[in-house]
Order: structure tokens, then C-alpha cells, then sequence
């Protein structure tokens, strides 16, 4: 009877290197299901489709040195009944399927490790951003203390209060960003990437915090407000049924830093 694959086989196996005995493979009987238990993948390819008859040596001879000898000693053979080798291709597909998953999810994991270890170190430099500049900006008020000018005193609390501009200007563009790729994400078909996606929220929720707590506030302009140039840019203007000079569209919010606008809301006004 030939021995077919996810048969199951019972053998001794000896490796030689010339003359000598090799210890590739170990000395007590091999049991296993050909194909199916991992072993040697040139050894189960010889042993597929070889006859067999209990006690039969079989001698595979490698075809890249041809001084590396294997020697089989047969022991027992059994046929896998076809219902069963069917359920064997099946367990190995979703055996398959599992492997490719978790190789998936691991790398989702180390994506998610990578941009926490990132955010986290945005946030702490954020942070330090903060401290150093409203060191910088005490040691300016402490430097005029001794002026009692209210002029001067108002002077140095403005520059107190809008230190930090120029750094959140540049900080709330690539925020933005952040949030519109977060919002996409939530909405996500796919599970895993929606559910790494609360992680990434609690990520923003923190930055946004921070800048809340020294003074940013956003502009959310509503459909049908009045154009406020203090506060609004027009992006484009466009005949509308709307009041001439109202809003009808909002590409994108805007920003405060305290009662000065830092990066106006950009609009679409109707004609």
C-alpha cells in the first residue's frame, strides 16, 4: 500500500554523513501524521507515495551532497480515512487563517505601541514647551515688578497670557490632522482598527486638554451665523437661498488663544 499524505506513519531514522552518524534526527521512533506534524520537509516528501511493508528500509540520498545519507527503517503504516483528511486540510486552512490574524494583530499592537511611545513623548514635550515658556515669561514679569506702571504691568501680562502662540500655531495644523485621521478610523469596518482607535482618542482627549488649560478655545461656527472676519475666513462665496454674508458651509474650525483668534474658522459665505 503507498503511503499518502496525512497517512499516519511510524519509522527509525538514521542520518550519515559519509560514514558517519549524524544527530539531525532523534534515536526513538518517530510517530506522526505526514504532512500535517511538522518534521523534516524533504523526509515526508520522500516518504509520500513511497510503498510500504513493515520493516522496509528506504535510503533518501540528498540531491544537493550526495554524501549526506538518510536511511528509514519502516514500522507502521495507517490510511487516513479521506473524511478525515478532508477535516485535517480544513483545521490546517483555519490553522492558517489564526496564524495570519495574530501575525496581524501583533503588528496593529506594535503600531499602537509605537505611536503611544510617540504621542506620549509629544505630549511631554508639549509640556515642557509649556513650563519653559511660562518660565520665560515669569522671569519677564519678575524682571518688572519693581515698575508699578499699570501700562507696563498690562504689557507683561499680555506677553504672560500669548507666549505660547507661535507654538500652538504650529502645534493645532498637524493636531488637526491627528483628529480627522482619528474620526476616519472610528468609523472603520474594521474591528481591530476601530478599537485601537480608542486608544488613539484618549491620546488627542490628553493633548487637547493641555492646550485647553492654557487658554486655547476652538471656534465652531454654525450654519446661518453672520461672517465675522474677526473670527472667520472666507474660503469661497457661492449664490445660496441663505441671508447674503451668512455662513452656509464650514471647511474647517478655528482657534483662540484667550480672546485672540489664532487661526480663524474657514467659511463658505453665500453671496
Amino acid at each position: 500500500m503507498k503511503i499518502k499524505k496525512f497517512d499516519y506513519v511510524e519509522f527509525l531514522i538514521t542520518e550519515y554523513k559519509g560514514k558517519q552518524i549524524q544527530k539531525t534526527f532523534p534515536k526513538e521512533e518517530i510517530k506522526l501524521y505526514l504532512g500535517y506534524d511538522l518534521f523534516d520537509e524533504k523526509v515526508t516528501n520522500f516518504l509520500i507515495g513511497q510503498e510500504f511493508s513493515s520493516n522496509k528500509v528506504l535510503e533518501y540520498i540528498d540531491p544537493e551532497d550526495k554524501k549526506n545519507r538518510i536511511e528509514i527503517k519502516l514500522l507502521k503504516h495507517s490510511k487516513t480515512p479521506e473524511r478525515f483528511v478532508n477535516l485535517i486540510i480544513e483545521l490546517k486552512y483555519l490553522t492558517s487563517q489564526i496564524q495570519d490574524r495574530e501575525t496581524t494583530i501583533a503588528k496593529l499592537e506594535q503600531k499602537l505601541n509605537e505611536a503611544t511611545t510617540k504621542y506620549n513623548k509629544m505630549e511631554q514635550d508639549f509640556k515642557s514647551q509649556v513650563e519653559l515658556m511660562q518660565n520665560k515669561a515669569q522671569q519677564t514679569i519678575n524682571e518688572h515688578t519693581k515698575k508699578n506702571d499699570s501700562h507696563m504691568a498690562t504689557i507683561i501680562n499680555e506677553e504672560r497670557k500669548f507666549a505660547l502662540q507661535k507654538f500652538l500655531e504650529n502645534l493645532i495644523n498637524p493636531l488637526n490632522v491627528f483628529e480627522t485621521a482619528l474620526r476616519a478610523a472610528e468609523n472603520s469596518q474594521i474591528k481591530e482598527v476601530a478599537t485601537y482607535a480608542k486608544g488613539f482618542e484618549m491620546l488627542y482627549n490628553q493633548i487637547e486638554d493641555v492646550i485647553f488649560n492654557v487658554g486655547v478655545s476652538k471656534i465652531i461656527p454654525k450654519i446661518g451665523d453672520p461672517f465675522d472676519p474677526n473670527i472667520h475666513q472666507i474660503y469661497e462665496t457661492i449664490e445660496s437661498d441663505h441671508p447674503k454674508d451668512s455662513i452656509i458651509e464650514i471647511k474647517n474650525i478655528g482657534y483662540k488663544l484667550y480672546d485672540r483668534t489664532i487661526r480663524p474658522a474657514l467659511v463658505v459665505v453665500a453671496k
